[in-house]
């Protein structure tokens, strides 16, 4: 596997194109957003080839030796055909878009092979239209912009063409104050720079708002308690237990649907694009409390669909396409019927062998759907990339059975996003490699490919290395905040159930050891660029043994060892936190430091 995504049709020939000082990047009849295809394929020549060539516009290819991009109406739309010869490269598509994607694939042929590039013919087009990512910027991370960015760039370059970003209160609403003042909001010019940078690049931002269930900042404010489904939230203190709870919004109050559609309409206008994500996912609060006496009347999902209804003719009266999570619709697919022709169901699940029947029932209802895997790596200090790359693809294998029209790779970040953005990037190109293309590739070969183009790694194995992280973290993160959070009989639960044992640390941090050095290895084969990611792994190795050993610490609470744990710990607390700084905003940095600092002090005896 040489290209990620794989080509449909690729077709070596003898001989290589060698460019010279006289080459230059030519566009012939493009609109004026390729002048920065053009710009990111002279940034890969003089990166990767040493070459520093001129970009000019021309009414006509020239006779030979140039770089020439151009469309072609003769070719569909979302198709681009490559031709590397040995006077010239031509690449043609029959779109802008399209346009984007061949010179994707052209970065990455002069990444692998430098200014000695071997004469082939590619013809190439994705198998689904919308190929998306989506990543969590409420629970504790809020991405800085100059992260947001490279984000953009990644997706870009391996031809994904969605991003969604989801939020729940962490954008400067108005009015809201309280929901969001402990935290780093994103603000409106952060979002329209980002729209901008992204549709430039044929990605389209596509914005998510909670507006029926996950909704805890928010109703459990003073200003907004009220119209939260369990009474009395804003009295109780926050915790990640707490907070993780679903907190549905009260559709018996008078005012809770104005109250949504108002949040709707101030944060629509920042997208250029017709789409809107409501969520309205795991509303399990929904009728168990202030909406009781209405659920008793009219039944659970006639109140759910009813509000979910009403929100999607309010975007669709606004000419927008509405989306929505499918896990409570899934209930009763023939109520998918009800809503606006126009609506798209995000069927998720995230399973390694995640069986196709919610798939299948939302297609026989006749909704538009989008099938929805994950990078798999929430609560989790290392994303399971086995899972991950089995999860992805199996869900792209159920999508093209049932002809949804598009992908959503999932990554959340539940009890206060541990899982750094960056870790995910292998769980984010499983699901841009099978999105375009549905012909399946082995894991061990796909590792090989994102290693070399994704992390520069010409040995091809950092990958293999991080994937071997999987799996080993014995003392998990959501089993930490349940242990502290959890009165005396869930602790002694959570010990009895999973047993932690010296031994078993032992042996799980062995692994990760060994997972590390795989990396080390590979750090030779990588240029000087690209190594600064090898820290991250390094930290969270650390992370993942400390953690292990906590666990196992907690069954025979050793004083001595506790103390020099304590130690541990804290140290790479501060490790951690300048990670966390790299790429994030404060956000709720400081929630997870305490928890880390109640088990220092534990730890120490206090």
């Amino acid at each position: 596997m040489e290209f990620l995504p794989n080509p449909k049709q690729t077709e070596y020939h003898t001989g290589h194109f060698l460019p010279g000082p006289l080459t230059k990047i030519l566009l012939v009849g493009t609109e004026p957003g390729a002048f920065l295809y053009a710009q990111m394929l002279q940034k890969e020549l003089r990166e990767e080839a040493g070459l520093s060539l001129d970009i000019l516009r021309a009414l006509r290819p020239t006779e030979s030796g140039d770089i020439i991009l151009g469309l072609d109406q003769k070719l569909e739309k979302d198709h681009y055909q490559l031709t590397v010869a040995e006077d010239r490269i031509l690449l043609a598509a029959g779109g802008d878009e399209a346009l984007c994607n061949g010179v994707q694939t052209l970065c990455q042929l002069i990444q692998l092979h430098g200014a000695v590039l071997p004469c082939l013919s590619i013809t190439d087009w994705p198998d689904l239209k919308n190929r998306g990512y989506y990543m969590d910027c409420s629970r504790g991370r809020v991405p800085k912009l100059s992260y947001l960015k490279k984000v953009a760039d990644l997706l870009c370059r391996f031809k994904v063409n969605q991003w969604q970003l989801y939020i729940e209160h962490t954008y400067l609403f108005r009015g809201l104050s309280e929901a969001w003042r402990e935290d780093t909001p994103l603000t409106a010019e952060e979002i329209m720079e980002l729209d901008v940078y992204c549709a430039a690049r044929h990605i389209e931002l596509v914005p998510s708002l909670s507006s029926f269930g996950h909704m805890y900042r928010i109703l459990s404010t003073k200003t907004c308690c009220d119209l939260c489904e369990l009474p009395d939230s804003e009295k109780i203190p926050y915790s990640y237990t707490y907070a993780g709870q679903h907190h549905t919004l009260n559709v018996s109050h008078p005012d809770a649907l104005d109250f949504i559609k108002r949040l709707i309409d101030e944060y629509r206008p920042l997208f250029r694009t017709n789409k809107f994500n409501i969520c309205a996912d795991e509303t399990f609060d929904l009728g168990k409390g202030r909406s009781k006496a209405l659920a008793e009347e009219k039944g659970e999902r006639q109140l759910y669909v009813e509000h979910v209804k009403a929100l999607c003719e309010h975007l669709v009266a606004q000419g927008c396409v509405p989306m929505f999570w499918g896990d409570i619709m899934y209930r009763w697919p023939e109520s998918c019927g009800e809503l606006p022709k126009e609506t798209i169901c995000l069927n998720w699940g995230y399973a390694p062998d995640q069986p196709e029947d919610a798939i299948k029932a939302i297609a026989e209802s006749g909704i538009t759907q989008y099938a929805c895997p994950g990078v798999c790596g929430w609560n989790m200090w290392m994303p399971l990339l086995d899972f991950a790359y089995r999860n992805n693809r199996i869900m792209c294998r159920h999508a093209h059975k049932y002809g949804a029209v598009g992908l959503l790779n999932t990554d959340w970040g539940d009890y206060g996003h541990v899982n750094d953005y960056r870790l995910s990037i292998p769980g984010i190109l499983y699901g841009a490699a099978f999105s375009w293309n549905a012909e399946e590739v082995p894991f061990d070969e796909i590792n090989e490919a994102i290693s070399r183009l994704a992390y520069g790694d010409t040995s091809g194995k950092i990958v293999s290395g991080i994937a071997h992280f999987s799996d080993n973290e014995m003392f998990q993160w959501s089993q930490s905040v349940n242990w502290m959070e959890g009165d005396e009989a869930r602790r002694v639960e959570i010990l009895e159930e999973w047993k932690y044992t010296k031994e078993r640390a032992e042996k799980a941090n062995a692994e990760v050891k060994k997972a590390l050095e795989e990396i080390y290895a590979c750090t030779p084969y990588m240029s000087a660029g690209r190594k600064a990611v090898v820290q991250l792994f390094t930290v969270t190795g650390e992370g993942i043994c400390i953690w292990n050993e906590v666990g196992a610490w907690l069954m025979d609470r050793s004083e001595e060892e506790g103390r020099k744990l304590a130690e541990r710990l804290e140290n790479w607390l501060e490790h951690y936190r300048r990670e966390w700084r790299e790429i994030s905003k404060e956000s709720s940095l400081a929630v997870l430091s305490s928890m880390v600092v109640r088990y220092a002090d534990l730890l120490r005896g206090r």
